[in-house]
């Protein structure tokens, strides 16, 4: 009888180890299906396939692909064991980022970009079948209304500058900044009605990582505690603390962070080819709308201070190197541009932090940081107290 006693806690204490175990391995799955409304070719999907990706960090690691059936219909499982984030990247078209937990979602795409003529535009996607997804489908829908908004203000900003009607060019100029703050409103209500679910942590990637830090910071610390197993907050968390360390490194009085890329003969360029001149060190796209916006008053500097000692070098964040070189030359940008064509991972953008773009850094004869993110009249008035009227 002792020996059953024994041999019955010993079973009972193998199960109370070993049943946990077993069913914190069981995969629990939910569905995502759909439909690309304009498939692209077998080429492109053999090149650009539609992946299931996270966000880790600045990376995007790829794990699982998804198939499309003839008719452009797709179905695919979703391990949701733990509830989590992932991004659906179809084919390099359109990124949507989603929350899986226990709902099976329904998601239709646009497909490949069928208008005349392309521009970095992506559609807005809604995502059926979720409640939880509602905060994401909000939080898209704004930015994809803010984006249109800022896209519009860029032509007109565009047109004002080329007519050199200085008046309205100021005026759309300072529009960029209201839009900005206009989404950044939005955003922070929507975090303050949704504080009972960890959704809330996508807001934070619309916020002004510098202007909102605070209110970033306290909501990861607020979702880490809630949900202990929201590990992408805890990654957030440690992304921004290395993100402030390089914000020391390329803040205002700091030496410039010196670089090499390549030209667009590919001819390496570095920074400190520089020293002994100002420098602005402009980050910029050819399918970013304000950037482009922005280049007739870039230009309107460049041509009024370079004989005075003014440089400028454009640093890139384009994939595609045709774009690249023909939107220098739409907008007659004859200083020198470098760029290793990785878009958002451009060597030089995450040495200087580059979360937005355009961005910028105004450098000095010594290659100190002496302003920062310099734009309309603001560039023009530095400029002029460094050179004169």
């Amino acid at each position: 009888m002792k020996q059953y006693r024994i041999n019955l806690v010993a079973f009972l204490l193998a199960a109370g180890t070993i049943l946990p175990a077993a069913a914190q391995q069981t995969k629990r799955f939910i569905t995502v299906s759909g439909k690309i409304k304009f498939p692209p070719g077998a080429e492109q999907q053999a090149k650009f396939p539609f992946l299931v990706q996270k966000q880790v960090g600045d990376e995007r690691i790829t794990v699982d692909t998804i198939h499309l059936r003839p008719d452009g219909s797709y179905s695919h499982k979703l391990d949701a064991t733990k509830p989590q984030f992932y991004i659906l990247n179809e084919f390099e078209e359109d990124r949507l980022t989603i929350w899986a937990n226990k709902e099976n979602l329904r998601i239709d795409f646009r497909g490949i970009d069928t208008a005349a003529i392309r521009i970095k535009n992506p559609p807005y996607v809604y995502i059926d079948g979720s409640e939880e997804n509602k905060l994401v489908n909000e939080l898209n829908f704004i930015s994809y209304r803010n984006y249109q908004a800022m896209i519009q203000n860029g032509k007109l900003q565009y047109q004002a500058s080329f007519a050199k009607n200085k008046e309205l060019d100021s005026t759309f100029g300072a529009m960029y900044g209201w839009l900005g703050d206009d989404m950044g409103e939005r955003v922070k209500l929507l975090i303050r009605m949704n504080q009972n679910t960890p959704v809330t942590l996508y807001a934070l990637d619309f916020l002004h990582p510098r202007k909102d830090k605070a209110l970033i910071a306290a909501e990861l610390d607020r979702l880490i505690k809630k949900y202990p197993y929201l590990d992408e907050a805890k990654r957030k968390k440690a992304d921004i603390i290395l993100a402030e360390e390089i914000e020391r490194k390329t803040g205002i009085g700091a030496p410039a962070i010196n670089f090499t890329q390549n030209n667009v003969s590919g001819k390496a360029v570095q920074l400190s080819d520089y020293r002994g001149k100002y420098v602005l060190l402009d980050f910029w796209a050819s399918w970013c709308g304000p950037c482009r916006a922005e280049n007739p008053n870039v230009l309107d500097n460049y041509e009024k201070y370079h004989s005075k000692g003014l440089e400028i070098l454009g640093v890139s964040l384009d994939n595609a190197k045709d774009a690249w070189v023909k939107a220098i030359k739409d907008d007659g940008l004859t200083w020198e541009h470098v760029s290793d064509l990785k878009g958002w991972k451009n060597a030089v953008a995450k040495e200087y932090n580059i979360r937005a773009v355009p961005s910028n850094f105004l450098i000095d004869k010594e290659g100190k940081i002496i302003a920062k993110d310099l734009r309309g009249d603001e560039l023009t008035k530095k400029l002029q107290e460094i050179f004169g009227k």
